[in-house]
C-alpha cells in the first residue's frame, strides 16, 4: 500500500498553475513603528533602511508582514536579505531547477554587475520558489538590525568577482554550485545556513521549494503555503501562497503579472485625470478593507520638505529614481456629509468610510511606510509612532516629473499592487498563542510519528487544520504550523 505523503493529499491551500517571466526593472531611490490611529487601520511592522537599491523587496516583504500582523497578531521580522540573496542567483545563473529567470545582469561594454532593481511581482515568484526567513537565521549578527550593512558589502563583492574573478567566465556563472559558493562566500553565511541551502535547494539549486515543499524541522524557512495571511468571502482562511498565486508570460515589457482567484496585481495609475478618482477609491477600498496597498512611485529628493512629505515638482530636478513603499493611511477633503476625514485620525464608522469613497471626494495625500529608516515624521503631534513615515500629496503624485537628464519625465505615481475583491484581512482580534504542554511522543517541532491530538492542544488545532499530521506523520510542514497555527516558534 503505497504510504499517503504531503506531496499526494489535498491541501486547503489553494495554489493555481502557471509560468514565470522575468523583467529588468529600475532601481529604486535611497535616502542613504508600528502606527495605529489614522483613518484606516494597516498593521505594518518596524521601518527598516535599505542600503542599496532593493526598495521593492522591502516593500513586497512588509506588505508580507503586515499582512501576517492584522490576521494573526504575529509580528515578523523577515530577512530582505534573503530574498536579495536569491535574486542575485537568479541573475548569475538563472532560473532554478529550470524555472524562468528573474532578472538580468547589467552589462556596459562587457562588463557585468547585479541589478537591484524590481518588481513586487518579482519578490513574490522568489518568496514562492525560496520561501523566507526570519532576519537573525540568514544573518544572526543583524536580527535586530534596522539597516543591513552586509548587503552593501555582498554587492560589492559580487561585483568584484564579475569584473576581476570566478563569475568573470560565463562559463562558471552557468555552473549552479559555483554561483552559490560565490554568493555564500559574499554574503559570509554561516556554515549552518549553506547546510540548509544546501539540503533545501541543492548545491547547485537544482528544486524549489515550489517542486518539493518539504523542508527540514529545524531549518526556519517559512513556506507561502505555510503563512496564513487572510481569509475569502466564505470565511476560509488564505495563505500568502494564494495572494500571491503564480507568474504568467508577457512579451510586451513592464511588470509580470500573478494568476489565481485571490492573487494580488500591480494596476498602473491613470495617465488621464478624468479615471484617477476611481483607481484612488480602488486605493481607499483595499485599506478600509485593513490590506496594505503597495505604491510605485517617481522620487525627486528636491521635491522633499522637512517635514517628510513630497507636496509638488521641483522647479530644479534633483536626484531621483523609482520607488515601492507600503501604503499606510490617506487624508482626504469634501466627504460628503463630514468634510475633512485627517490622517492620523480612526475612522470606524461605516457610513464615514463608506462616504469617503464618494466620486466627489479628493484625497490630499497618502502616507507611506517607508524604507529609508527612522528620522522624521510627517506629523510631530503623533509622536514617535510616525517616525519614518512620508506623505505624498496628490500635487505630486499627479505631476509630471521632469528627468535631470532631459530625457523626458514620469509622472509622480507610477502603480499600486491591490488585492481582488474576494481577499479580506484577518479583521478580528489577534489570534493567542497556543501553549504546549509537552505531554506527546516527541517534540512539536521535531518531524516523527503522528500525534495524538489529545497530547496537546496545539496539536488538536493543528490536526482540525491539516488532518494529515494527526493520521499519518508529523513531517516539516506540520513543524511549520505549530508557528503559523499554534503561533509558537521552532526555530
Amino acid at each position: 500500500m503505497l504510504e499517503l505523503t504531503h506531496f499526494g493529499r489535498f491541501r486547503r491551500f489553494a495554489v493555481a498553475t502557471g509560468l514565470a517571466l522575468a523583467f529588468v526593472a529600475p532601481g529604486c531611490a535611497d535616502e542613504t513603528g508600528t502606527s495605529t490611529d489614522d483613518v484606516t487601520d494597516i498593521a505594518n511592522t518596524d521601518v527598516k533602511k535599505q542600503s542599496i537599491g532593493n526598495c521593492w523587496i522591502y516593500a513586497s516583504v512588509g506588505w508580507v508582514e503586515s499582512l501576517r500582523l492584522t490576521h494573526s497578531g504575529e509580528t515578523l521580522n523577515l530577512s530582505e536579505s534573503y530574498l536579495t540573496y536569491w535574486h542575485w542567483y537568479e541573475q548569475l545563473h538563472g532560473g532554478g531547477a529550470g524555472e524562468h529567470q528573474l532578472g538580468d545582469l547589467d552589462n556596459e561594454d562587457g562588463v557585468y554587475e547585479l541589478n537591484t532593481g524590481g518588481w513586487w511581482a518579482t519578490a513574490a515568484e522568489l518568496m514562492r520558489r525560496y520561501g523566507m526567513v526570519n532576519e537573525g537565521i540568514f544573518i544572526p549578527e543583524e536580527e535586530e538590525a534596522a539597516r543591513s550593512a552586509r548587503q552593501s558589502s555582498a554587492k560589492s563583492a559580487i561585483n568584484t568577482s564579475l569584473k576581476e574573478g570566478v563569475l568573470k567566465d560565463a562559463d562558471a556563472r552557468r555552473d549552479g554550485a559555483i554561483v552559490r559558493a560565490e554568493l555564500d562566500k559574499a554574503w559570509q553565511l554561516t556554515p549552518e545556513m549553506s547546510e540548509v541551502l544546501n539540503t533545501v535547494f541543492g548545491a547547485d539549486v537544482s528544486q524549489t521549494l515550489y517542486d518539493n515543499p518539504a523542508i527540514p524541522a529545524d531549518s526556519g524557512l517559512r513556506t507561502v503555503q505555510s503563512l496564513k495571511v487572510g481569509h475569502n468571502d466564505a470565511g476560509d482562511e488564505l495563505t500568502l501562497a494564494d495572494a500571491i498565486g503564480t507568474p504568467s508570460y508577457s512579451y510586451w515589457g513592464g511588470p509580470p503579472t500573478r494568476n489565481g482567484t485571490y492573487a494580488w496585481n500591480e494596476e498602473n495609475y491613470p495617465r488621464y485625470s478624468s479615471s484617477r478618482r476611481d483607481f484612488q477609491i480602488k486605493i481607499q477600498d483595499a485599506m478600509h478593507r485593513r490590506l496594505p496597498a503597495i505604491m510605485t512611485w517617481y522620487v525627486d529628493f528636491a521635491a522633499l520638505e522637512n517635514d517628510n512629505t513630497f507636496k509638488t515638482p521641483p522647479e530644479t530636478p534633483g536626484r531621483q529614481g523609482g520607488h515601492m513603499t507600503v501604503v499606510e493611511d490617506y487624508q482626504i477633503n469634501n466627504v460628503p456629509g463630514y468634510g475633512t476625514l485627517a490622517a492620523g485620525e480612526l475612522v470606524t464608522d461605516p457610513a464615514i468610510l463608506e462616504a469617503a469613497l464618494s466620486p466627489e471626494a479628493e484625497i490630499e495625500f497618502f502616507r507611506i511606510k517607508n524604507s529609508w529608516g527612522t528620522s522624521l515624521s510627517p506629523d510631530p503631534d503623533q509622536g514617535d509612532e510616525l517616525i519614518g513615515y512620508y506623505d505624498l500629496w496628490m500635487t505630486y503624485l499627479n505631476e509630471q516629473i521632469a528627468h535631470k537628464d532631459d530625457d523626458g519625465s514620469s509622472y509622480g505615481l507610477s502603480g499600486v499592487v491591490l488585492p481582488p475583491a474576494t481577499f479580506q484581512s484577518g479583521g478580528g482580534e489577534p489570534e493567542e498563542p497556543v501553549e504546549p504542554v509537552g505531554d506527546c511522543a516527541h517534540g512539536l517541532c521535531e518531524t516523527g510519528e503522528k500525534l495524538d491530538p489529545t497530547c496537546d492542544p496545539c496539536v488538536a488545532l493543528i490536526g482540525e487544520e491539516d488532518p494529515f499530521c494527526i493520521d499519518n506523520a508529523w513531517d516539516s510542514i506540520c513543524v511549520e504550523e505549530v508557528e503559523s497555527i499554534c503561533l509558537q516558534p521552532c526555530s
